[in-house]
């Protein structure tokens, strides 16, 4: 039986013009998601991503955003 793929509601990426690389977001990351960039910017990779938005909550400069999964698409 095949594995049913998980449907998630949001999804989160880093807004780079707001992020200020604190790192605040990876150290938070317990999935491993969270990753530098071109040696600049954060940024999150949804395949690793449980969308458990501790990031989110993390950030000080609001620069993780949360948009409904299928606008991601």
């Amino acid at each position: 039986m095949a594995e049913k793929e998980r449907q998630y509601k949001w999804t989160y990426y880093i807004d780079e013009t707001r992020c200020m690389t604190c790192g605040t977001c990876e150290d938070e990351c317990r999935d491993g998601a969270i990753y530098v960039r071109d040696y600049e910017f954060y940024a999150i990779d949804a395949e690793k991503c449980k969308r458990c938005a501790r990031c989110f909550q993390a950030c000080p400069v609001e620069a993780v955003k949360r948009i409904p999964f299928a606008a991601a698409s």
